[in-house]
């Protein structure tokens, strides 16, 4: 892995791109984020707690860190090696929202907890990128994988360092896949925000948001 700080250009490698001046001027998680919380009752506070989130996979000092390990890639919605199936690279993904979202109920203070929501959606939105993932509707077809190598195997892969497929704004306007992103982020945020504890609710969730 290189120093994090020559690792700055990969910001807008694996998921839709993140704003990072001088770097990247275009937004994507932050867009749908915005998207997202359209017409939830949200303090200003509260609105940048979920964008601080939404963007620490890709801009943290931590996430840039561990950004390239192969147990870091459910988060980013793709396939944790090249062997790995879209199955299990399905179930790990889930498996990471579920972690992460009783993580963030656990937590008293509202910051802290709406930031690690905010990297929930930053997960749920990158299963929607056409470089991530083939869907048919909640189905995910076929989970891609991000590597240097992949361009020597046959297949269509997350492009290496990165890809077109991951912008999210084309031509002022969010793409048809990050509409669909910032819908189901909606559909999230409402369920993380009531604060409910079942599993049942989460468990619906996730089935009308990505099964294999």
């Amino acid at each position: 892995m290189p120093d994090p700080l020559l690792g700055l250009p990969l910001l807008v490698v694996a998921g839709w791109v993140v704003r990072v001046p001088l770097l990247s001027p275009r937004e994507g998680h932050e867009a749908i984020t915005r998207a997202a919380w359209d017409g939830l009752a949200l303090t200003d506070g509260q609105r940048a707690a979920l964008i601080r989130g939404v963007r620490a996979p890709d801009v943290s000092l931590s996430g840039l860190v561990v950004f390239a390990l192969p147990s870091r890639q459910p988060r980013h919605a793709l396939r944790a090696h090249a062997s790995t199936t879209t199955e299990d690279g399905v179930d790990a993904m889930r498996a990471f929202v579920v972690a992460r979202h009783h993580r963030a109920l656990e937590m008293a203070d509202d910051r802290r907890r709406l930031e690690q929501i905010g990297e929930i959606l930053h997960c749920i939105q990158d299963s929607y990128s056409p470089a991530h993932a083939d869907r048919d509707g909640a189905r995910i077809v076929r989970m891609k994988h991000w590597g240097p190598f992949d361009r020597r195997r046959d297949g269509d892969e997350h492009g290496f360092p990165t890809d077109v497929r991951d912008h999210a704004v084309i031509d002022g306007r969010l793409t048809d896949a990050a509409q669909a992103a910032a819908s189901t982020c909606h559909r999230y945020l409402e369920l993380a925000l009531s604060e409910v504890q079942a599993d049942g609710p989460l468990a619906a969730f996730l089935d009308s948001w990505a099964v294999a």
